[in-house]
This record gives C-alpha cells, sequence and structure tokens, in this order.
C-alpha cells in the first residue's frame, strides 16, 4: 500500500495477491491472483495536505487529513486626518 501527496493530489495505490489451493481427489490446482489499484483524490484549499498521516491495520486503511482555518480578513483603521 502507498498514499503520496504531490500538487495537492492524494493518490493511494496498492498490489492484491491471493493463492487459492485445491487439492481435490486426483487433481490438485493452484492460482494465483494478482490485481492492482490506484486512485486520486483532488485536495481542496482548506485540507492541509502537509500533514496527512495514515494507518493500516486489519485490512482497513485509515487516512487522517486535517483541515486548514480559513484566512480571517484583515481589518484596517483608516485614520481620516
Amino acid at each position: 500500500m502507498k498514499v503520496d501527496v504531490e500538487e495537492g493530489i492524494l493518490a493511494i495505490s496498492g498490489d492484491k495477491h491471493a493463492l487459492y489451493n485445491d487439492e481435490g481427489a486426483k487433481v490438485i490446482r493452484r492460482e494465483l491472483k494478482q490485481s492492482s489499484f490506484k486512485r486520486q483524490f483532488v485536495l481542496g484549499e482548506l485540507l492541509d495536505g502537509d500533514n496527512i498521516k495514515a494507518s493500516f491495520k486489519d485490512g482497513l486503511l485509515k487516512v487522517d487529513i486535517p483541515k486548514v482555518e480559513p484566512a480571517q480578513p484583515k481589518k484596517l483603521s483608516v485614520k481620516i486626518g
């Protein structure tokens, strides 16, 4: 499993392998299934792509993406002379 962030795009990719054994009466059959995947998500302006954390446990990938507080508009007092 691989998780990358580049230029505001979160990419998750990985490979899946499975071995199947069937030992019947007089025939032994083994199959190897392999597949790969890649998903990409565009991160918005309010998500912090620099502080993403990911964990993989019991076959479940968890990706935590913190939010960025939006910049508050500045208030200037203009002195009238």
